[in-house]
């Protein structure tokens, strides 16, 4: 309380005074911050100190994203996956290839190959005597997420698939009971081998599993040692493994036999012919629970997909990244947001071009927060202290705070919204580039911290005088 105290007394000389004069820097340099903040209701900004340098976002730039996607897709897209094929199906034998239609749904996981295997099933058929066919068309190209090759085995790095399962990682189940440590693969992919050599760890606590086990992967092969604890018994661990085209074939082999299908003969990819019958289909969660991941937990494949779909609902056949930019930009400028500023490479932040300006940024939280789907959009953010990537920032602060991260080798970044106790909405973006920025997320922070403090006395005044 007393330190939250000292910034609100330090938050009035602050509104009181010029801002870019005024604005503790915490230690930072002054060329490499920049921060812009206004009421949702006015509009005017209190802050704007850097405000159209055009900086790198990080993963803030998903907000972009996510408004784009709102507003030209709403909250209730859908992404349907398919199985369609033209052979005919007799004593339960599909006499022909079936094709997988992707749609590039981003949480399609393995239970909706289950799903999938299981609808077939019901229609009678037993065996598939042709190949499976993956579909690729839904985009013409995934775009790029350029100068991250050292990055390539990390999960945030897996890129947007027309026929993604499981985000593209299996998981590794670990078990130590009565039966002794061991591993095994979920979904058991069946051309993935996994080795183990585990030791019993003893009865310590466990914490992160992937700390007390050393898990390698090299191709198809999973090799996995060291001590497990008995207190790791049920834990789990993601592998990121295979090739986008055959994690989707094993994943679907995985589905097909455990359903008690027979098949397929083969396996390829080419586009499905025109007229195909529908065997099975699957429609995803709406696009706000896709949101919802997107923001909180800052997931850049979904993000990019969503960048994507963008792109392929405004120009079908064009090129996708190319048509998902003119949306977003087309987005912006029919909410007068000037894009001067917007270098756009994936939509995700996952990049070393994207660029956007404070006060860009901070317009398109004024948009979103005026718009119909207000409500949809601020729920994807996460809550400070309690969710998300800010479930261990600003506890003093508490849930009137919510706010997308940014975080990037050079970049750490926060944009969103603090709620003041009488209603009022004010939106804050903050965003330093520089060397030193893996160092300086206690300074953004703190400049966070004084921003919200310093709009608390006007807004919190006002709101007693009318009572």
């Amino acid at each position: 309380m007393q330190r939250w105290m000292s910034r609100l007394a330090a938050g009035v000389l602050l509104l009181n005074a010029g801002m870019a004069q005024a604005l503790d820097l915490h230690g930072l340099k002054p060329g490499e911050v920049a921060v812009w903040a206004a009421p949702v209701e006015s509009g005017v900004p209190m802050v704007e100190y850097r405000a159209d340098a055009a900086m790198n976002p990080a993963s803030t730039m998903k907000l972009v994203t996510s408004y784009a996607a709102l507003t030209r897709l709403g909250p209730g897209y859908r992404w349907t996956t398919r199985l369609v094929s033209t052979a005919p199906v007799v004593d339960g034998v599909l006499k022909g290839d079936l094709y997988w239609v992707g749609s590039g749904d981003p949480r399609f996981d393995q239970r909706d190959l289950v799903e999938l295997s299981g609808e077939l099933r019901r229609r009678g058929i037993r065996e598939i005597a042709g190949r499976l066919l993956l579909d690729r068309s839904v985009w013409t190209s995934t775009g790029r997420s350029d100068d991250f090759d050292g990055d390539a085995e990390r999960a945030f790095m897996v890129a947007p698939d027309p026929q993604l399962t499981n985000l593209k990682v299996a998981w590794l189940a670990f078990y130590n009971d009565s039966l002794g440590p061991r591993v095994a693969l979920d979904p058991a992919l069946p051309g993935v081998s996994v080795s183990a050599n585990l030791a019993d760890g003893g009865t310590g606590a466990c914490g992160d599993v992937r700390s007390r086990v050393a898990i390698r992967v090299a191709g198809d092969a999973v090799s996995v040692s060291g001590k497990l604890p008995q207190a790791c018994d049920g834990t789990r661990a993601f592998v990121n493994v295979l090739a986008p085209t055959e994690f989707a074939r094993q994943s679907f082999a995985a589905a097909w036999h455990g359903a008690g299908g027979v098949g397929p003969a083969g396996f390829g990819i080419a586009a499905a012919p025109a007229g195909a019958a529908v065997l099975a289909s699957h429609d995803s969660e709406p696009l706000l629970d896709t949101l919802y991941y997107t923001n909180k937990y800052s997931n850049n494949t979904m993000a990019r997909t969503l960048f994507l779909t963008l792109g392929r609902e405004a120009a079908p056949g064009s090129d996708t990244p190319a048509a998902a930019e003119r949306a977003v930009r087309r987005t912006l400028a029919e909410a007068g947001i000037s894009d001067e500023a917007l270098v756009l490479e994936n939509g995700a932040g996952l990049s070393r071009r994207e660029r956007v300006s404070a006060r860009l940024m901070g317009q398109v939280l004024l948009a979103a927060a005026r718009g119909p789907y207000a409500g949809e959009f601020m729920a994807s953010l996460p809550i400070a202290g309690e969710d998300g990537t800010l479930k261990k920032r600003f506890a003093d602060v508490g849930s009137r705070l919510r706010m997308k991260t940014g975080t990037l080798k050079d970049v750490r970044a926060l944009a969103g919204y603090w709620l003041a106790p009488n209603g009022q909405r004010l939106a804050i973006v903050a965003i330093v580039n520089g060397p030193r920025a893996l160092q300086q997320t206690a300074a953004l922070d703190d400049i966070v911290a004084d921003v919200i403090a310093a709009a608390a006395p006007a807004c919190c005044a006002r709101s007693a005088g009318g009572q």
